[in-house]
């Protein structure tokens, strides 16, 4: 893989190369095409290996999509690309599988959650170096409900941003996340829960001034409708900052990529 540099660009294939824009990385991206094909990876006993790593990386791209489908009342506060860091977790967690065999194992967050504390899908802007608070987070016995406390905080003290700050307003979201395991009937990879039953909750608060004065924050957010988490699920809690350089006629002026966002909590 390249970057082009010259002045002759195109978009899509040429022959055995193919060239596009990558916007993260704010280039032009050079590569030529080839490698196996596909029924030889399907078929050949020399990819056996690789027909298992393919297999697995399937556990990986749905446990995934849960992540990000969990915490989409947020999305505007997230920035970049972020399915290739939670494949790396989904990975990891896969890797402490110690019962399913390769190809097969599971993707327990149930069990194995750490990973995901303290993630930030905020890449232009992350999280921790943005807000430099505590959050004080619970959760009710039967993980229906959390509750996010920020105590006695000096708001201009706690923020950190490019441009002038005058207001904040923090989000909490909570979403009950599935284990994804191999299905041995269906020789696929699926969730522990039905698709059409997963559940996710989001509540804000008022716009809040930044100053010098002692400030306290409660956030409270329950699953709707008296719904309980399942077993083999972990609840997952996320925590957004959207900031506004200022109020006008009660309006917020929102700053470029609005703030930033994190799961600060697994339960």
């Amino acid at each position: 893989m390249a970057t082009i540099e010259g002045p002759i660009r195109f978009s899509g294939s040429l022959g055995n190369i193919r060239s596009y824009y990558d916007k993260d990385l704010k280039k032009w991206i050079c590569s030529t095409k080839g490698g196996a094909n596909k029924n030889l990876i399907k078929n050949n006993r020399a990819f056996a290996r690789t027909r298992e790593n393919n297999e697995e990386w399937k556990g990986c791209n749905i446990w995934s999509k849960l992540i990000r489908s969990g915490t989409f009342d947020l999305s505007h506060l997230k920035q970049g690309r972020n399915n290739y860091r939670l494949l790396k977790i989904a990975k990891q967690l896969q890797l402490m599988d110690q019962e399913g065999s390769r190809g097969k194992r599971s993707i327990e967050s149930s069990k194995y959650n750490f990973p995901l504390i303290g993630f930030s899908m905020s890449n232009a802007h992350p999280f921790k170096e943005v807000f430099f608070g505590i959050p004080d987070l619970s959760i009710t016995d039967d993980r229906s409900a959390a509750t996010l406390r920020l105590n006695n905080i000096i708001t201009n003290r706690m923020f950190s941003w490019p441009e002038r700050i005058g207001y904040y307003r923090v989000y909490l979201t909570i979403a009950e996340i599935p284990d994804v395991v191999w299905n041995e009937a269906e020789k696929e990879y699926t969730t522990t829960t039905p698709s059409f039953k997963r559940m996710h909750a989001t509540n804000v608060s008022e716009w809040m001034p930044i100053n010098t004065e002692l400030a306290d924050v409660q956030i409270i957010t329950n699953f709707p409708d008296g719904f309980v988490p399942r077993e083999k699920t972990t609840v997952i809690a996320a925590m957004g900052i959207e900031l506004a350089s200022s109020l006008q006629y009660n309006t917020p002026v929102i700053v470029k990529d609005c703030g930033t966002m994190a799961i600060v909590g697994c339960f």
